[in-house]
């Protein structure tokens, strides 16, 4: 299965990681693709901001392109590709994990169980540079709960705590997709997710381009 990382154009400067492009869809800007997660692939969109003007200390905020699912990554210094890619598959899980706990959605033993089952999961790990519009909005929304938070308690970067706090409370909130007309909380919809990519037989499959990085290959140089 594969695992999509989106990387807006900040993102990419901030790692020089010189990321390419998602490739183009039909009359669409380039750098501007729309992102969706299926039985064959997850994609998250991840971005970084400034927790307050040229800041040293800065926020990656990650939402995946269905369930709007946000969560974020205080850093205080520059990460490898490979150090956030690592950092990227613990979190969203661990995320996952507790915002399902608090929300109490599923009982501890099958919350246990789903994350055994996706540590199951192959994930074909790959990178892109592009910035979904429409998830855009959502990152903005939760960068501004990030730089009002700080600003109003007078911290320089998110702890651990506050930022799983943010994130517990933005998952458990209803959204919407305006031009989709839709309306879903956004922890219940990636829990459907994952307990479908974790109970339905799919066959291996490959993205159809050959311009996207891939980890194992960023490894290998």
């Amino acid at each position: 299965m594969n695992l999509l990382f989106s990387a807006s154009n900040a993102l990419n400067k901030w790692l020089g990681a010189d990321l390419p492009r998602l490739p183009s869809e039909v009359d669409r800007q380039a750098g501007v693709n729309a992102l969706f997660s299926d039985a064959n692939q997850l994609c998250w969109q991840v971005h970084i901001i400034d927790n307050r003007y040229q800041s040293l200390e800065k926020t990656i905020v990650v939402c995946e392109a269905n369930s709007r699912f946000t969560f974020f990554l205080p850093v205080m210094q520059k990460l490898s590709l490979s150090e956030l890619t690592d950092i990227l598959q613990m979190e969203w899980q661990s995320v996952l994990a507790e915002t399902l706990n608090y929300y109490q959605l599923l009982p501890s033993s099958d919350i246990a169980m789903l994350l055994s089952k996706l540590s199951d999961v192959n994930f074909d790990i790959a990178w892109m540079k592009n910035t979904d519009l429409s998830i855009n909005g959502h990152i903005t929304d939760a960068g501004l709960w990030v730089t009002e938070t700080l600003r109003e308690r007078g911290l320089l970067s998110l702890t651990t705590e506050l930022a799983l706090d943010i994130a517990i409370h933005l998952n458990t909130q209803r959204k919407r997709i305006k031009k989709r007309k839709e309306k879903f909380i956004p922890i219940e919809r990636l829990l459907d997710y994952c307990t479908n990519i974790t109970t339905d037989d799919r066959q291996d499959t490959t993205f159809a381009t050959e311009n996207i990085i891939r980890l194992n290959d960023f490894r290998a140089k």
